[in-house]
């Protein structure tokens, strides 16, 4: 990447290749719109848990409940972003802001490694109790002042955002 430290909105891929960099904004738009669509998938499981528990002895749900939920929503959160990144590089709501995941080396999606390493990064941070949801939000954060635009989870994956 030879722009000499400077923001440019381009980005040298290893093999060469020059890409044009989605700019935060594009990317938290699209974030915002993956945790909506991930939260209503969320809600509708939750909700599917909670109607198929009220028939049986265990209605007891303040027991672990958020904790529970928490975990629900993690997973489903794995698996709505790595299987979408992996295999298309893009998730619902990064398609509708028109930008994409690729590999930094030689611009590919990232497939199956590179898409867990990214999603591990902030997502499993988040588990942390009481700075694991600053922590992840600020691996999110760290791609506006970063050059070209990578967050912590970007750089520890080897992966650059894109624009489609």
């Amino acid at each position: 990447m030879s722009d000499g430290g400077q923001r440019t909105g381009w980005a040298e891929l290893g093999s060469g290749e020059t890409v044009e960099l989605a700019r935060p904004g594009a990317r938290f738009g699209g974030r915002i719109l993956d945790i909506i669509i991930a939260a209503i998938i969320n809600f509708v499981i939750v909700l599917v848990i909670v109607a198929g528990s009220v028939d049986s002895d265990d209605t007891d749900l303040s027991t672990g409940g958020f904790f529970g939920t928490m975990l629900i929503f993690l997973a489903i959160w794995l698996v709505y972003e790595v299987v979408q990144v992996a295999i298309w590089g893009q998730t619902l709501g990064k398609r509708m802001t028109g930008i994409k995941v690729i590999h930094a080396t030689h611009g590919g999606v990232p497939g199956w490694g590179k898409a867990l390493g990214r999603w591990a990064i902030p997502g499993l941070v988040f588990l942390i109790p009481f700075i694991g949801g600053l922590v992840s939000m600020l691996c999110y954060l760290s791609l506006t002042w970063d050059r070209v635009y990578q967050g912590w989870h970007d750089k520890s994956a080897g992966t650059l955002v894109v624009r489609t």
